[in-house]
């Protein structure tokens, strides 16, 4: 993971797009149901690198919200702990522990035991449930500004 204050170069401060994050939520709404389906331990990898395609998209998708652009899968991690109290930092590493397996399955053809998920797949679907309630919170046009850098308890609405 990088830290997000060392990894400006690959960040672009963009318009906030809560259409474009409206879509993201569709899509990891359809893809959440996928990853569901794969019940087989043959399966395994594939269902911990659709999980990891779950968290990276609603860390996209929170980005457009709040006005930022990156392709590092890295800086995405770094955005949501610099930003995000929500998740704790036992949740950031377990993200960026994903991502490197992911990376694993995808160009080295490594495969995850089954014991591997038994052990953290209620971890990775809390992490998915906190990012969907964000999400929902920040699209859906009652909140008026959100302050990030807060827990969702601490979080302040502000009307613009």
């Amino acid at each position: 993971m990088k830290l997000w204050n060392e990894s400006q170069d690959e960040v672009k401060i963009v318009k906030k797009d809560i259409e474009m994050a409206k879509s993201i939520m569709k899509m990891i709404e359809i893809r959440s149901k996928a990853v569901e389906t794969l019940i087989n331990e043959e399966f395994v990898s594939l269902k911990l690198e659709g999980y990891y395609e779950v968290i990276k998209e609603g860390i996209t998708a929170l980005m457009a919200v709040d006005g930022y652009r990156t392709l590092s899968h890295e800086v995405l991690i770094g955005y949501l702990k610099e930003f995000y109290n929500d998740f704790s930092e036992s949740d950031i590493m377990l993200i960026d522990q994903i991502r490197q397996l992911r990376n694993k399955i995808a160009y080295k053809g490594f495969f995850i035991d089954k014991d591997y998920m038994e052990r953290n797949e209620a971890k990775i679907k809390h992490i998915i449930k906190k990012l969907n309630e964000i999400l929902k919170s920040k699209t859906s046009g009652n909140f008026g500004k959100v302050i990030v850098g807060k827990s969702s308890e601490q979080r302040k609405q502000v009307t613009t």
